[in-house]
Formats: structure tokens, sequence, C-alpha cells
């Protein structure tokens, strides 16, 4: 069988892929065993010919479209765990499942924000284990620390001694009994490298100390704990000037370690048990979302010489907590003093003192516990930034396109009503000249013509900066009505009851996205995120976090590991 022809035309082919460009035989003809088909036949089996070749091409575009889409897995997810896997197995599974969510699937998506919001919350893996202790100064922060290490590593007094964060961890016995890391050496450290952009002024306020501790030391390897400046207040003209009086963001800072931390140790001195204004910001900004990891110490209660003194610092610190905590429930308060370092511990007290100690022993255990609890915070961490992620995609998309669609309209409408009458009139123009009548004669004078035309230019300027104050003004609305959005975005989740999960996420992320629009300069400018997209990390909620949890759950049962300290 043989197809022939001979010329050809070019034919414009429009379909669901666009606008194509097909060349089609103008004389054809099909001819199968020396015989002469018809012509039809030619033009039916060329037309089925070209159906089929772009059928087929548009099969593959979408085969690899999906493929591009797909996620690209580093494992093969199962609904449980080999039963034979080792423990160093798990930790390696979930470091590297961790880190491909985080390279994969978050940070492309995050880098199209301006700032990038959630560049924080990416915490390298390997990790090592995080206490984190804040307070106010003279809480007995560094007493409590040095007790726990069995050496005094920390200067301890009544006025402020430290002004800096110092990273403490025990080291196995070798040639040196300790070493010492300035800020920048520490910096080079990958586990800390997220801390390079809060600037040089916190440099100097940053080191860590590894040493050998005594063979009954409370401190287990593989957990470092973080000493803090004590939070004061200082006058507001110098904390308008320079961040609070200290010369770097102490709040973000505190949000860096929480994020990080395992356990958050926040401690009260019983002579000053009301919050200062400093606390007050670390608890409503710095510790915003992490209350299933810090515990609230009341210390030092040994100094104080009846009951009727404590119940007064008790129902200070609850009175001052219940400003700033939005719940009806006081989170349990922890009371207790440092056995063993203080000198009151010979005082004679009216005081339960064993049962103080006995909740400092509780303090202690949550510390240890920080370990076992690592993997699992670890992943509550890549639930939480996946979750914020696809609400600010979704509030940042139907903001996008609600806007879009108002200015395509806008213009559209513009355009028609201002281009009609030029048409019109160019219209007119153009069959006046086709019969010899000059655009003058046509305009009934050159002036008439010329103040006509810039009359028309004059009108369309103005109606097009009109337009686009509309359109400015109706963007700034839908800006200050986020809320509506949100609303329309999760109703499918509060049919029947309030989601308070999804609303206190949405309470968190209404003003990171408020600044992502306002960063942008316009929403029009703000990145287009395509539904599978979002759907991508959806999958992760729904595949890869459950899969985590599994492992999470071998590494707990097992115990913990001592490698992966993340040095």
């Amino acid at each position: 069988a043989s197809l022939t022809w001979a010329g050809s035309s070019f034919v414009f082919v429009v379909g669901p892929w666009g606008l194509g460009l097909a060349v089609m035989p103008t004389e054809l003809k099909l001819s199968f065993m020396d015989l002469e088909l018809p012509a039809k036949w030619a033009q039916a089996a060329a037309a089925g010919l070209g159906v089929g070749v772009t059928y087929m091409g548009w099969k593959w575009y979408q085969h690899h479209c999906r493929s591009a889409r797909r996620l690209k897995r580093p494992y093969q997810p199962s609904e449980s765990y080999p039963a034979d896997a080792s423990l160093d197995d798990a930790c390696d599974d979930i470091a590297k499942i961790v880190t491909w969510i985080q390279d994969a699937v978050i940070q492309p998506l995050d880098a199209r924000f301006p700032g990038k919001l959630f560049s924080g919350d990416c915490i390298a893996q390997p990790s090592t284990p995080l206490v984190l202790v804040i307070g106010n100064h003279s809480a007995g922060k560094s007493t409590f620390i040095n007790s726990l290490l069995g050496l005094s590593a920390q200067e301890t007094g009544v006025a402020p001694t430290d002004d800096g964060f110092t990273v403490l961890e025990r080291k196995e016995p070798g040639a040196e009994s300790k070493i010492e890391e300035d800020g920048p050496t520490l910096l080079g450290n990958r586990s800390f490298k997220g801390l390079l952009h809060f600037g040089q002024p916190f440099w100097g306020h940053l080191r860590r100390k590894r040493m050998v501790l005594p063979t009954n030391s409370e401190m287990p390897y593989g957990i470092q704990i973080v000493d803090t400046p004590g939070m004061i207040d200082m006058p507001t003209k110098i904390q308008k000037v320079n961040e609070g009086g200290r010369g770097y963001n102490f709040l973000e800072v505190v949000r860096w370690f929480a994020k990080r931390a395992d356990l958050i140790l926040l401690l009260f001195d019983p002579d000053k048990p009301g919050t200062t204004g400093e606390t007050l910001e670390v608890l409503t900004k710095s510790l915003q979302g992490l209350d299933h990891k810090f515990l609230i110490v009341l210390n030092k209660v040994d100094q104080l010489d009846n009951s009727v003194d404590f119940a007064r610092a008790y129902g200070t610190l609850c009175w001052a907590l219940s400003k700033v905590i939005p719940r009806k429930d006081i989170p349990a308060i922890y009371t207790m003093y440092n056995a063993g370092v203080d000198a009151s511990q010979h005082k004679e007290h009216k005081l339960p003192l064993a049962n103080f100690r006995a909740k400092r022993d509780e303090v202690v255990q949550e510390v240890m516990r920080a370990k076992s609890r690592h993997w699992d915070n670890i992943i509550t961490g890549v639930e939480d930034t996946l979750r914020h992620l696809e609400m600010v995609c979704t509030i940042v998309s139907a903001t996008r396109r609600k806007v879009t669609k108002r200015k395509r309209m806008t213009r559209t409408g513009g355009g028609i009503v201002l281009g009609v009458p030029a048409v019109i009139a160019g219209w007119s123009l153009y069959g006046a000249t086709s019969q010899g009548i000059s655009a003058s004669r046509w305009a009934g004078s050159t002036a008439n013509l010329i103040i006509g035309t810039a009359t028309y230019f004059g009108f369309a300027g103005l109606a097009s900066w009109f337009l686009r104050e509309a359109n400015r003004e109706f963007e700034t609305l839908q800006i200050a009505n986020l809320d509506q959005f949100f609303t329309e975005e999760y109703e499918k989740y509060m049919v029947h009851t309030q989601d308070e999960d999804t609303m206190m996420r949405w309470g968190a992320m209404k003003p990171k996205v408020a600044n992502i629009i306002r960063a942008a300069g316009t929403v029009s400018w703000l990145p287009q995120i395509q539904k599978w997209e979002t759907e991508r990390l959806e999958e992760c909620l729904e595949v890869d976090v459950p899969y985590l949890r599994q492992l999470a759950l071998v590494i707990r049962t097992t115990g913990p590991v001592e490698s992966h300290n993340g040095r």
C-alpha cells in the first residue's frame, strides 16, 4: 500500500492543548495492490493518521506531567515497619524521610513566597535532643543546670550573670576535660547554621561548652541543654531603639531554639512571680503553638517561710499566667527547689520540702525523657510545617484568584467601553477615506479632529486611572478580609462544629499571610500555586507522617539511641 500527494496547504488546528499547525495535502492518492482507491479514502486515512499521532503525543505529554508531579520517595511506604529492623535503621530512616520532605516538598514551595517563611522550621538531620531553659533573671536557671551537670559550669547570682545563650553538653573523657566554642565557631556546625541570619551582634552572645562530667552526674550523654539570658524589662525608649535592649532579636532567637527543643523549662522566682514584659512576649510569640513542649516551674520555693507566702507566690503566678494563656485551665505548675545547691536547704521549714523535692525529680525525669521524645517532636514539627504551608498556599491562592479575576473583568470591560467607539470611528473614517474624503473634512475641520482625538485619549487615560484605583481599592479590601477567604476555603471542616485546631492554626498564620502579600507589593505578583502542589502536601500528611509515627514508635519501645548526635 502507498500514500502519495502532490502539493500541500497549511491549516490551523485548535484543540484542548492549544493552537497547532497542520499540513494537509491538496492532491492525495491511496493505492493498494496496484488498485487506486477513492480520494475520500485517502483523506480519511491521512486524517486518522494525524489524529492518532496527535492523541499519542497528548497522552505522552499527560504522562510526562503526571510523572513530574508524582512524589519520588526515597523509601517504600508500608502499613508496618519491618520487625527485624534495628534501632539505628529506624533513626536513619526518619532522618532520611524528614530531610526528603523538607528538601523536595516544603522548601521548593516556600522559596516561591517572599521572605521564605518556613525556612527556619526546617531542621538539619540528624539532630541532637535539646532542652531549653528560660525564665526571669534570678529564677535559678543556671543553678538548676549546675545541679543537673554535677559541677559549677554556669555562674549564678541574684543579679543577671549571663547575657548570652550557652549550649552545654556532656562529652566522653579524653585529653581535654572541657572544650569551649565561641559563636562564629559554633555557627560552622550545620545544626546551628540557621542562627547566622540573626547577625553579628548575636554571634558574640552564643557559645557551647562540652565537658567531662562527674560519674554521678544526672546529665546523660547525647543531650544538649541551653542556658539563656534572664528576661528583664528595659526602658521603653531603649527597647524601641535596640530590639529590646539586647542588640539582636531576642524573641526570634528564643523561637529558633524552642522550635528545635524537645523540652522547654520556663522558670519563675517566688520573689518575682509576675511575668515581665519580655516574658509576656516570649509566652505569646516565641512559644506560640509549642504548649506540648514546655513545663512551667515555680523554683526556689525553699526560700518561702510559710504556707501563706507560698499561696501568695503561687496565686500571683497563676494570675499572671492567666493574662497571657487564653485558656480557662492554667497549665500544671511544678513547685521545686534546687536540692543540694541552695544553702537554704538546712533551714527549718514549715513547708513540705519532701513534696517539692519529688517535683524536682519529676522535672529531671522530663529532661531525661528528651531523648525518647526527640523523634516524635521532629515529626510533629514537620507535620505542623506541612499544615501551615498548606494553609498559606490555600489562602494566598484564593486571594490571588479573586483579585486576578476582578482585574481581568475590569480590563475586559474597560477595553470594550473604550475600544468600541474607537473601532466605530476608525471604520467610519476608513469608509470615508476610501471614498476620497479626507480625515479633516470627515471630522468637520482639522481642529475638530485634533480636539476629538485628544479628548478620546484623555478620557481613556482617566478611565484607565479610575479602573486601576478601583482594582487597588478592591485588593485592599480583600487583604483586610482574609478571614472571609479562610471561612470559604475551610468551611467543609466546620460544617457541624468548630475545628479548634484549624482555627488556632489560622490565628497563627493570618499575620504571616498578610506579611507575604505586603512584601509582594500586589496580590497579582504572588506565585500561582497549582492544585496539584497543595495536593502533594496533603499526600505527605496522609502517607509519610503516619509512616514516620510508626518509626518513632519503634524507637520509643526499643529505647533511645546514643548515636545521631548531629555534631
